[in-house]
């Protein structure tokens, strides 16, 4: 996280919160060991600006669901549609370690995790 804290602007979108929070709930089951990875996962998101999904984002997620449908390569999970349309609206990369999920979005910049 060093090197994360050393670049500029930090955002996610609300979408990526819900991948968070589905992680959590996925790996852990009720009691303290949850309780203490939701704990971790709020002083995480603590770090970041959220940013909401709103009309210029929704805007953004059809066209580029059209855009991939048009040359037949679909995007199967509306969570990385979101997520690059909110990084499109934004003008922010995407920090990732599923490069593949986003390559094929137009106008977005994909970064590697593993490299960062």
């Amino acid at each position: 996280m060093a090197k994360l804290d050393d670049e500029g602007r930090h955002a996610i979108s609300t979408v990526t919160v819900t991948e968070l929070r589905l992680g959590v709930n996925k790996r852990y089951e009720e009691g303290t060991a949850r309780q203490e990875a939701l704990a971790d996962l709020e002083r995480l998101l603590g770090r970041f600006e959220v940013i909401d999904v709103e009309r210029a984002v929704s805007t953004a997620a059809a066209d580029i669901i059209s855009s991939l449908q048009q040359r037949g390569e679909p995007l199967h999970d509306l969570h990385d549609v979101y997520i690059g349309a909110t990084a499109t609206v934004e003008q922010l990369p995407i920090l990732t370690a599923n490069v593949d999920h986003f390559d094929r979005i137009d106008d977005v910049t994909v970064v590697d995790w593993s490299s960062f």
